[in-house]
């Protein structure tokens, strides 16, 4: 999807961690582990932004299927790599922030007199976790390179829209495959009300 849409050649590999997870990401490594940035430039010209993704994959409490614990995408000025924003997810946190947030980094006034006016003199803007979507509707990678090509801060390649939206179908099927996993009930009653005839496994 990315070699599709705005970038040449990024290099995914993949780091096992000690506890069996699987860590994806630009050329990382154990001696890299949060890899290189992507630039983000569909031809050969200086690129104005970059964006740095990792992702870490576990199998589910079934043992069956590959799930995300943990993904992080920042997207970044490429001439210093100053981080513009941030959106993160992580499975069950250790601490009471929603699992998929985002975090605006910079100067931003109005956020800058919220936090004043709260009390937060000592916090920054980016401190601040925007929640978006919950684990199943979370926002994925092919929006925030949508998000690039709309606004009009990139180039893409041509075609660019096919293979996004490919791409995002599939993370959509994944995810309400999951979600179906997680809460049958629920599927079974919007099927039914459908006009399905939907029957549980060794009912018959």
């Amino acid at each position: 999807m990315l070699n599709l849409t705005l970038t040449h050649g990024p290099r995914l590999s993949v780091v096992m961690e000690p506890s069996g997870c699987a860590v994806i990401g630009n050329r990382i490594s154990r001696e890299k582990p949060l890899g290189e940035p992507v630039s983000l430039s569909a031809s050969r010209a200086q690129p104005r932004l970059e964006l740095r993704l990792l992702h870490t994959l576990a199998l589910d409490k079934s043992q069956q299927f590959l799930t995300t614990t943990k993904n992080s995408y920042k997207l970044s000025h490429a001439r210093d790599s100053c981080p513009i924003v941030t959106y993160d997810y992580t499975c069950n946190p250790p601490n009471s922030y929603p699992e998929a947030h985002f975090h605006l980094h910079g100067e931003a006034v109005a956020i800058r007199e919220m936090l004043d006016r709260c009390g937060r003199t000592k916090d920054k803007p980016d401190d601040l976790h925007f929640p978006v979507g919950w684990r199943r509707f979370r926002p994925c990678l092919e929006d925030l390179i949508e998000f690039c090509i709309l606004e009009q801060l990139v180039v893409p390649h041509d075609g660019w829209q096919k293979a996004l939206e490919e791409s995002r179908r599939w993370f959509h099927k994944r995810q309400l495959q999951a979600a179906v996993r997680g809460d049958p009930e629920v599927a079974a009653d919007a099927l039914a009300k459908a006009g399905w005839r939907v029957t549980a496994a060794g009912a018959e």
